[in-house]
C-alpha cells in the first residue's frame, strides 16, 4: 500500500465511522452508506455500497461496477464486473485504448469493451471465488454458488451455481417473490427492521406482517 493510499483508507475511515474499512485499496468515487465492511486484501472501486453489506477478504470489485445494494454479502475472493477485451481485433491487449501502455494519449471507451456498467441488488449473496463480469445485473435476493462464473443477469431470488452459473431454482414462489420484493424491506429504518427482527426467520410470518 502505498502512502496515499493508505492516507485516503484513513480520511475515508473518518468520513464513515460505522463502517468497518480494512481495504487494500480504495477508489476517490466511491460512496458508503453505514456499517460496510471491507475486508483485508480487497482492492474497491465500486461507486457506491449500500448499508450493512460486506466484501469478504482479497476481493477485487472493478470501478465499472455502479453500486452494491443494501445488505450484501459478498465472499472472499470474489472478483466483480471484470471488463472485456476485443477478440475480434488483430490483438486483445488494452494498449490499443489505454493510455498507461503509452500508444494512445487518453482513453477509449469502446462499447461491448469497456462501457459496460455492473448492478448488484440487495440482499445478495456472492459466494467464495465467484467472478463477475462486466455488464451484469443481479437481482435482489439472488444467491450465486461458490466458483461460479456469472456472464448473464441474474433474477431476483434465484439460486445459480457454475461455469457459467446456471439457475438452479428459485429461493420462492412467484407470490412470495412479488410480496417480498414489494415490501423493500432493505430500506426499512432499522428501528423498524428490529421491530421485526424475528419475522425474518420465518418466510410466513413475515409475509402477514407487511400484508
Amino acid at each position: 500500500m502505498t502512502l496515499v493510499q493508505f492516507l485516503w483508507r484513513q480520511y475515508i475511515r473518518l468520513k464513515n465511522p460505522t463502517c468497518t474499512i480494512h481495504a487494500y485499496a480504495l477508489s476517490k468515487q466511491v460512496k458508503f452508506d453505514k456499517h460496510v465492511t471491507i475486508e483485508p486484501g480487497t482492492y474497491f472501486a465500486a461507486k457506491k455500497i449500500g448499508k450493512y453489506s460486506f466484501i469478504g477478504i482479497n476481493s477485487y470489485v472493478d470501478k465499472s461496477t455502479a453500486s452494491i445494494g443494501n445488505f450484501c454479502s459478498i465472499a472472499m475472493n470474489a472478483k466483480i464486473s471484470l471488463q472485456n477485451h476485443p477478440h475480434e481485433w488483430v490483438t486483445t491487449h488494452p494498449f490499443t485504448y489505454r493510455k498507461k501502455y503509452g500508444f494512445v494519449k487518453e482513453n477509449i471507451n469502446i462499447e461491448g469493451v469497456n462501457t459496460k456498467q455492473t448492478v448488484i441488488g440487495n440482499d445478495v449473496w456472492i459466494g467464495a471465488n465467484v467472478t463477475v463480469l462486466a455488464g451484469v445485473t443481479i437481482g435482489n435476493g439472488a444467491i450465486i454458488g461458490a466458483n461460479s462464473l456469472v456472464s448473464k443477469d441474474i433474477e431476483p431470488y434465484s439460486i445459480v451455481s457454475g461455469t457459467p452459473a446456471r439457475l438452479v431454482r428459485y429461493r420462492f414462489d412467484e407470490e412470495t417473490i412479488a410480496k417480498i420484493q414489494a415490501s423493500q424491506w432493505w430500506n426499512w429504518e432499522d428501528k423498524k427492521i428490529q421491530a421485526n427482527l424475528s419475522k425474518f426467520s420465518n418466510t410466513e410470518a413475515f409475509l402477514k406482517s407487511i400484508s
